[in-house]
């Protein structure tokens, strides 16, 4: 009998909570999509360059971090669910049957639902693996091939992993329902989640306080846009008192929003009593009222959801910017001089050995630069500050073969004339603050004058300048030979690529290895103070790095996306199902609008108006703070942005995450529009 009932009670549910199904499905489908990329018959990128090891890993347990916030959805639909069903419950009660069957009967009933969303899940998800699979050939201009086909590790996976959320929910729920009183479910139906018990002058006085807080974050914004952001304890203080103040602000707000629109109702008497205005007051004012601590949730979730999906696109786009800046040569080793050993003991490395072993190795160098640098004033090595960079130089004729070999036209200088090279990000500001101070630049004894090309921000790789500086002066060849060494880097751009394991290879065993055979009086010198080979001999590949970032932007793209979409969801979800629920709770409202003779138009209207205002509200408020948080992150990492995104990029992704947001919004609301208006008409 039990069985009967709960797959009755099953097929019921789905009709009435078809947005929560789907939610599950969609959910469910995203899981199922990424975690195959881990899975064991998966047939990923087969070119020895690439290796996405890292990115399967990542995606595999970021992905169960993600949908465990699932867990948070399933809880309050089922607590929704046991809430609207306790009247149902009393009655089977009073029947004869005991409440621990009941219980049991609705734990089946809500796995049975959970169930069928899994297995609907997964088939969608095959289709969703093929849009995965192709953003990762895409990015590495590789062959887009369909192969649809279900992994059936991976659907073992999302079957444990959801069917364990349904259980642990499921078997608090029998705990829950053993527990409460039969007095209690017949009255379930009288009661709120939320009621004012105190006095219409606190919840006043909290709404003025929400007022100031909206100030307050206004006022720290306001701030930020006249002051200049430089990473220091106030600034950083305005930034987050903003987004504190907005998210505590929010929270008062819905608080006490409702007590507010009854005063103003009682107030506006006229607006009160226009139309159906005096219905549809009543229905959001109790809605709001019931669960105000709900909606501010849902708003700041629906902040999360945009802030993670903008973000994460943004972010990757920087990577991938970053990534031309920093490796723009197929190798490039560094030579960091360090404050932990004696000036003469800097070594004056050669890499002709290395030049040497690439050869031999088949890769072919086709062209290489050893680039020396050297301190302008070689006393600044021993001021002993770490954040005050000596100024460093490099001759024209490294400069000249590094900017060849990257495609760069060469450039002049007179015997008496230097120019600067500066890191990307570096601002205008402070180029020509620098500019303005070092116009006459003196080197041993002699004057030199700033040249009419003042400065270059072509990209020439990161490893050129100081770890605390953003320049490097560029001298004519014969004034460099008297000046004292600093370090000296290797820079080479190959024939033949290099596979990624051979690139870890050559990263971090050969050169070490090649450091210590050409430099063991040094490092027998100081091997017992630190580890020097770690300490000033760094190398890079550009095929390892390629793919390191690569692995780092598909996981943010794909993971933000994700994370995106799983609160995006269980806003509109809640949102959905609260509406609903009134749809069904209060049918008797719109049977009385009828019988008092309102048209159906004139009712889809107020059900129109309703379902908006209870959408609109939370998300207006969630917008204007995700505007906050991106104007202040903008502010922060302008210069980033400009060099590595670019403005443009910046604002596509901005765009690009409202379109998702957008695209996923109106589906919810039609659905529950039209959801709402059938509950409405089936009891007419």
């Amino acid at each position: 009998m039990y069985a009967k009932l709960a797959k009755s009670n099953a097929k019921k549910s789905i009709k009435d909570y078809l947005i929560y199904f789907i939610t599950i499905t969609i959910c469910v489908s995203l899981f199922y999509a990424i975690t195959s990329l881990s899975s064991s018959s998966y047939e990923f990128i087969t070119e020895e360059s690439y290796n996405f090891r890292t990115l399967q890993l990542i995606l595999k347990y970021s992905t169960y971090v993600i949908t465990a916030i699932l867990i948070l959805l399933i809880a309050y639909v089922n607590k929704y669910m046991i809430r609207r069903r306790q009247r149902e419950f009393a009655t089977y009660i009073l029947l004869g049957s005991e409440q621990k069957s009941i219980a049991f009967m609705f734990f089946i009933e809500t796995l049975v639902i959970g169930t069928l969303a899994i297995i609907a899940g997964i088939f969608v998800g095959t289709l969703f693996s093929q849009v995965i699979t192709v953003l990762v050939l895409v990015s590495v201009n590789q062959e887009v091939v369909f192969t649809l086909r279900l992994y059936m590790d991976t659907v073992a996976i999302t079957f444990i992993f959801f069917i364990s959320m349904f259980c642990i929910i499921g078997l608090y729920n029998i705990s829950v329902l053993n527990k409460i009183k039969l007095i209690d479910m017949l009255n379930a139906s009288k009661q709120v989640e939320f009621q004012f018990r105190r006095s219409g002058k606190v919840y006043g006085v909290i709404f003025a306080l929400s007022i100031l807080l909206y100030m307050v974050c206004g006022y720290c914004t306001f701030e930020l846009i006249n002051a200049e952001i430089d990473y220091s304890i106030k600034s950083l203080t305005y930034i987050g008192v903003s987004l504190v103040s907005f998210i505590i602000g929010t929270f008062a707000l819905f608080y006490s929003i409702s007590y507010i629109l009854i005063y103003l109702k009682d107030k506006c008497i006229n607006f009160k009593y226009e139309g159906t205005n005096l219905f549809l007051i009543g229905s959001i004012v109790s809605k709001i009222k019931t669960a105000p601590i709900l909606m501010a949730t849902i708003s700041m979730t629906f902040l999360g959801a945009m802030i993670s999906f903008i973000m994460t696109l943004a972010m990757a786009q920087w990577s991938l910017g970053y990534l031309d800046m920093r490796v723009p040569y197929d190798i490039d080793i560094r030579n960091d001089y360090s404050y932990n050993f004696d000036m003469e003991d800097i070594p004056k490395l050669d890499y002709g050995e290395v030049v040497q072993y690439l050869n031999d190795e088949g890769y072919g160098v086709k062209s290489y630069c050893q680039v020396e640098k050297y301190f302008i004033d070689k006393d600044e090595f021993y001021t002993g500050d770490r954040n005050s960079s000596p100024m460093l130089a490099i001759s024209l004729s490294d400069f000249n073969k590094l900017r060849t070999m990257l495609g760069y036209e060469k450039i002049n200088l007179k015997e008496n004339e230097f120019t600067t090279q500066w890191h990307s990000v570096a601002n205008d500001t402070d180029i020509s603050n620098f500019l303005a101070k070092n116009k006459h630049l003196n080197v041993n004894g002699k004057i030199f004058n700033i040249t009419k090309d003042s400065h270059y921000k072509e990209s020439i790789g990161e490893g050129i300048y100081d770890f605390y500086s953003y320049n490097i002066i560029i001298l004519p060849d014969k004034v460099c030979k008297d000046l004292t060494l600093a370090e000296t880097n290797f820079l080479a751009n190959l024939n033949n690529e290099m596979s990624y394991e051979d690139a870890a290879n050559f990263e971090y065993e050969y050169i070490e290895k090649w450091f210590k055979e050409n430099n063991r009086e040094l490092i027998e010198k100081y091997s017992k103070e630190f580890d020097i080979t770690s300490s000033i001999i760094d190398g890079r590949v550009k095929s390892s790095e390629t793919n390191d970032i690569l692995n780092m932007t598909l996981a943010m793209r794909i993971l933000g996306v994700y994370l995106c979409i799983v609160l995006l969801t269980i806003s509109f979800t809640v949102l959905a199902l609260g509406q609903l629920a009134d749809s069904i709770e209060h049918k008797d409202r719109f049977n009385v609008l009828r019988k008092l003779g309102v048209e159906e138009k004139y009712i889809n209207k107020i059900v129109l108006k309703q379902i908006s205002i209870y959408f609109v509200v939370p998300v207006a408020i969630a917008l204007v703070g995700v505007g906050i948080f991106i104007y202040n992150y903008y502010l922060m990492y302008q210069e980033v942005i400009t060099t590595f995104i670019g403005g443009k990029l910046f604002i596509l992704s901005i765009v690009t995450g409202i379109i998702l947001t957008i695209c996923v919004y109106v589906c919810y609301f039609v659905g529950t529009y039209y959801t709402f208006k059938r509950n409405i008409k089936e009891f007419i």
